[in-house]
């Protein structure tokens, strides 16, 4: 089954349904992307792109990054689109990676794109997604000059058409590999955990399309008929201006965004009785934050747990959002849920066999939605796919009613005096005090235990005085084990994380682990 054939069906059952409104209110059919698609694979192509040249994008989000997706799914290219907030030296280092030929920008990143520019090995076609870019080919003005007749191309579901730069919160990026195959399995399971949709059902997606969950949650809209109300980026007033304007039925977030709307000062003044489903993921939810925002908005909340190596493999559903009732029922909230259907999810120990109910594991999954490898590195490809099964990098724990719940990153692991300490643990714990917003847990050098406990936290300085150091701990010590008390407290005004809502741990480490040869 190939994704281009997928697109043809899609563009005949929703053909004239609206796919995206923008912020300036303009409105794209699926048969206007289509016809944009194949004018962009035809206009590529006419300029020397080639069946298996990699297309790289640097923009925020816009219609293009679906019209560019499908030229790429019809001519046989790949497509790679880039996180902007990456540093130029990144962006350079993934573009060489991926041995990309094209390069297509939005006029937000001309700066960037320039100074980068002299450094890109293999690029030779320079798009923009604006018309006001010097040495930048407008792709309107090419859509417009290029034939908009199907690409007669030869494919296979083995050709490489979409590749996941990860968010590098480890290490350096690595690029996950989806072949024709591989997506247009990505679209079965997208229509079926999001079934096909009312004309006019509307979603609202302001996560980056460059993003895993952004770019997947598309594939769901796009295979269901979803009306998607596109932002360029997130900005809480307007997402919930949007929301009434529009009567958004759902949207996908992480977390800290629903702090954010939370937070803003006029949440009580907007109708967003409209809402169906809001969809989390990145982390599970902070029971305080969860309770809050059922209260607030309403019982529509349900988790999804993935990775940019493959699609959402587990799910906690609106139903097992539980606040009151049985302990046992409220301790699912701080899980991941149960496997989605379809895919096999083992947690298995160091020798791979599966764990026994509450022992500690490693997520690992088999299932056709995971990638084919890493680009260019067959090591780490090796390392993660081994037996037929991706090894996630996630530990985790099973009850014994099939709830997973993940303890923490195995490279995130604090080894303290000799103790496995799971820093996930205790971000939770710290979520639950009333005056803390955000926090990350590290572990940092310590001549005594080799590694000790870091905790940096964003206070709510609406909730009144900043509590002092040891309250902290106290705070902690009263709910986990002592030694997985934070020896260190620091309090800083945010936490780095990325689209995907994960904290970016290397980057917080470097400060600590400066100068050393060894980062544990």
């Amino acid at each position: 089954m190939l994704f281009r054939d997928l697109i043809e069906k899609m563009v005949t059952e929703y053909h004239d349904r609206i796919a995206f409104i923008e912020n300036n209110e303009t409105t794209h059919t699926f048969q206007a992307i289509n016809l944009n698609s194949n004018a962009i694979a035809n206009g590529l192509k006419g300029n020397g792109l080639l069946k298996g040249d990699k297309i790289v994008m640097l923009s925020r989000n816009s219609h293009y990054y679906r019209d560019i997706f499908w030229a790429a799914g019809k001519a046989g290219f790949v497509f790679i689109p880039i996180n902007y907030r990456l540093h130029p030296d990144e962006i350079v280092q993934i573009v060489n990676n991926a041995d990309a030929q094209c390069l297509i920008i939005s006029n937000n990143y001309e700066e960037v794109a320039n100074q980068i520019r002299d450094r890109l090995t293999g690029v030779t076609q320079y798009y923009s997604i604006d018309s006001d870019i010097q040495g930048y080919e407008y792709l309107g003005r090419l859509i417009q000059s290029s034939s908009k007749e199907v690409l007669s191309e030869k494919l296979t579901e083995d050709d490489l058409l979409y590749f996941q730069y990860t968010s590098g919160t480890t290490g350096v990026p690595k690029g996950a590999v989806y072949t024709q195959h591989k997506i247009a399995k990505w679209v079965e399971e997208g229509l079926r955990m999001h079934p096909k949709t009312e004309k006019n059902y509307r979603s609202l997606q302001f996560l980056p399309l460059y993003a895993a969950g952004g770019f997947m949650y598309d594939i769901m809209y796009q295979s269901s008929g979803t009306e998607v109300v596109l932002m360029s980026k997130f900005d809480a007033s307007e997402v919930l201006t949007k929301i009434e304007k529009y009567k958004i039925k759902e949207m996908h977030i992480v977390p800290v965004i629903l702090s954010f709307l939370l937070e803003n000062p006029n949440f009580d003044k907007y109708d967003l009785s409209s809402l169906d489903l809001i969809t989390y993921g990145g982390s599970p939810m902070a029971p305080d934050l969860l309770k809050k925002g059922i209260d607030n908005i309403g019982p529509i909340f349900m988790q999804d747990y993935g990775a940019s190596e493959s699609h959402v493999l587990t799910i906690l559903p609106k139903e097992d959002h539980i606040l009151d009732g049985n302990p046992e029922k409220r301790r699912r909230l701080s899980s991941c849920g149960k496997p989605v259907e379809g895919v096999d999810v083992k947690v298995l120990d160091e020798i791979g066999e599966e764990v026994k109910v509450g022992e500690i594991g490693e997520l690992t999954v088999k299932s056709d939605l995971v990638m084919k490898e890493y680009w260019k590195m067959p090591q780490e490809t090796k390392e993660c796919l081994k037996d037929g099964r991706f090894y996630t990098g996630d530990l985790c724990i099973v009850d014994e009613d099939g709830y997973i719940y993940i303890k923490d990153r195995k490279k995130d692991m604090i080894i303290s005096g000799g103790m496995n300490i799971y820093p996930f643990e205790v971000e939770m714990v710290l979520l639950e005090h009333p005056n803390i917003l955000d926090a990350a847990v590290i572990g940092v050098p310590d001549e005594k235990w080799g590694e000790a406990i870091c905790a940096l936290i964003v206070y709510n300085k609406n909730k009144g005085a900043i509590p002092e150091n040891e309250d902290i701990i106290q705070f902690v010590r009263e709910r986990i084990g002592s030694y997985k008390k934070p020896k260190m407290i620091i309090s800083v005004d945010s936490i780095p994380r990325t689209a995907s809502g994960k904290v970016m741990k290397k980057k917080i480490r470097e400060e600590f682990w400066k100068g050393r040869d060894r980062k544990v």
